[in-house]
């Protein structure tokens, strides 16, 4: 049984942020060719596709910073694995 948490709406919030930019990031990375092609000389590298990539990566990487530093986690999730989970769920509600 999942226990009950009142999650932050600003926690939620951010969560939301991340699933978004993970999307994109697998949209971007989608849409480079492989390193299989490249390296056979089938495709070449897209290099404004990679900076793309990068940069969304990052933005995710801070994105889970915050969600990780978020003082809620200290004060109030008693058992965090359960948290992570219901923080999903009420993000992609």
């Amino acid at each position: 049984m999942m226990a009950d948490f009142d999650l932050p709406s600003d926690l939620v919030e951010l969560k939301r942020e991340w699933f978004a930019v993970d999307d994109h990031c697998r949209k971007l990375a989608g849409a480079l060719p492989s390193n299989v092609a490249v390296l056979e000389g089938k495709a070449e590298r897209d290099m404004e596709g990679e900076a793309a990539l990068a940069e969304a990566r990052a933005e995710r990487l801070r994105i889970l910073e915050q969600i990780n530093s978020h003082p809620w986690w200290e004060e109030k999730a008693s058992d965090r694995h359960q948290a992570w989970i219901a923080l999903a769920k009420a993000a992609r509600s």
